[in-house]
């Protein structure tokens, strides 16, 4: 697979039946010059991941279309029902679906994508939070599928277009242009390795059962189902069925070969109340921290990437904190080695990525009931070698001057341990990433914690190579399809 962490828009074609028990629909929407799946096509997910830039904190796209060709033939085929925006900064190495339709059975050599608005949250050169709506200089991009994309009864295939948003985004004083760039590539699932399946959703729960389980994302709103069965691993005292409607959840789960995402974590981040409503709560970035007289943090301020219940579309929340809020860790970052109790309110500093959940979002600022630490993906490279066997390595990262761990909290290289939960994605495996020299460019997603004596240590989840983009297709970089 090429170039796949960087931030991608991935499509996983899928057996009808499966596709239709994770979405819980009688049918699929058939896109362009396709037919009914038992006349020669197949429902295809379509998920979406991210790349970071170092001193964006959030960034959103609104994808118009997405269409595949069929070269010299001239067919085409539409892959998205609807706009969908879109938040490309914050899931790092995992996909986050967005929409499932029928793709016809046929060779597809290229993909062209039609963005219709962006708008990003960054560090200015003055050090200050600016939000600005960015002017679209390329609506449609064409890049070519090489190897071409075979789909047909023979299995399910996962397509992915990896943006680059340190390529996409061009930000000049005020001015902001967004021109995506890209990396795309496919293959049957069964042949990927299972960092390539990753799949997570962070929202409401719409419905559960002791089977499966149906999230609203708190990113796109769309509702996704995952199947639940005895591997499902849950935090210590939780089972599916202590999961109530309403309450927000992270699902992370794997692309199945039946078509199917199976549910292999699923992390309670609030409980609904009695009456079914949602609290409110936020996924994103800390960029500033009050404290009181003796140290301790009082309130911070943060750039929201994705929101629940009553916070919507806004490009900073306040967050007051008190002794009534609780602080945890996810299960995946436990799995780093990670102690469940590592985690509180000392923690809290600029630059780390949390999960807010709360109330009074709407009115102003959130009363924090628990405060969760949240995966975040950092764009940097290698010191030197890491150093290290049997999948447990230590490395040093190098951040660019302007990411924001640099600007908030004054981090230029950073501490990173990887283990054996840690997952290689792309074209780099664990034996590739130890030969790997100083200066290589990767990208990491893992949990940020500071000691108590000041230093900054990244756990990995998940690891992979930054790979330059594909040109466009001669041609087909502007217009519209």
């Amino acid at each position: 697979m090429n170039g796949w962490f960087r931030g991608k828009a991935s499509l996983v074609i899928a057996s009808f039946a499966g596709c239709c028990a994770l979405l819980g629909c009688s049918s699929a929407s058939t896109g362009a010059g396709s037919t009914a799946a038992s006349a020669g096509a197949a429902p295809m997910v379509v998920t979406v991941s991210d790349a970071p830039l170092g001193n964006i904190l959030s960034a959103k796209a609104t994808i118009a279309g997405i269409t595949l060709g069929q070269g010299s033939s001239g067919s085409s085929a539409s892959v998205l029902a609807q706009p969908e925006t879109v938040e490309l900064s914050g899931l790092g190495a995992l996909q986050e679906p967005i929409e499932i339709t029928n793709l016809a059975f046929g060779t597809y050599s290229s993909v062209t994508l039609n963005i219709s608005a962006a708008q990003v949250t960054y560090i200015n050169s003055s050090g200050q939070v600016t939000t600005a709506s960015a002017s679209i200089a390329q609506p449609a991009v064409t890049v070519a599928l090489s190897p071409a994309l075979a789909v047909s009864s023979q299995g399910e295939v996962q397509l992915q277009l990896a943006f680059n948003l340190a390529q996409s985004f061009n930000i000049a004083g005020s001015t902001v242009t967004f021109n995506p760039a890209m990396n795309t590539s496919g293959a049957q699932v069964s042949s990927e390795n299972s960092g390539d399946r990753h799949v997570e959703v962070t929202g409401a729960v719409v419905a559960v059962s002791s089977s499966a389980i149906t999230v609203a994302s708190g990113d796109s709103s769309r509702q996704f189902s995952f199947s639940v069965n005895s591997s499902t691993q849950f935090p210590s005292g939780v089972t599916i069925a202590s999961i109530q409607p309403a309450s927000i959840v992270q699902v992370q789960g794997q692309t199945q070969t039946d078509g199917t995402i199976l549910a292999q974590m699923i992390t309670p981040e609030s409980q609904g109340d009695s009456s079914g409503q949602q609290q409110d709560g936020a996924k994103g970035i800390i960029v500033s921290v009050a404290q009181d007289s003796t140290g301790a943090v009082t309130a911070f301020t943060m750039v929201p990437r994705e929101g629940f219940g009553a916070v919507g579309a806004t490009t900073s929340i306040s967050v007051d904190v008190s002794s009534a809020t609780t602080f945890d860790l996810p299960e995946d970052a436990q799995q780093t080695g990670l102690s469940s109790t590592s985690f509180n309110a000392a923690e809290l500093f600029p630059g780390q990525s949390v999960l807010v959940t709360g109330s009074g979002g709407s009115t102003g600022a959130l009363q924090a009931q628990k405060i969760v630490l949240a995966a975040e993906s950092i764009p940097a490279s290698l010191v030197a070698a890491p150093v290290g066997s049997s999948l447990d390595y230590h490395f040093t990262l190098a951040l660019p001057g302007t990411a924001f761990l640099t600007t908030y909290s004054k981090i230029t290289s950073l501490a990173t341990v990887a283990g054996q939960s840690t997952d290689y994605s792309g074209s780099l495996t664990a034996a590739s990433f130890a030969s790997l020299a100083a200066g290589a460019s990767i990208e990491v997603h893992g949990f940020l914690l500071v000691d108590t004596k000041g230093g900054y240590t990244l756990y990995a989840t998940e690891i992979a190579k930054v790979e330059t983009p594909e040109s466009p297709e001669s041609g087909n970089s502007t217009g519209d399809n």
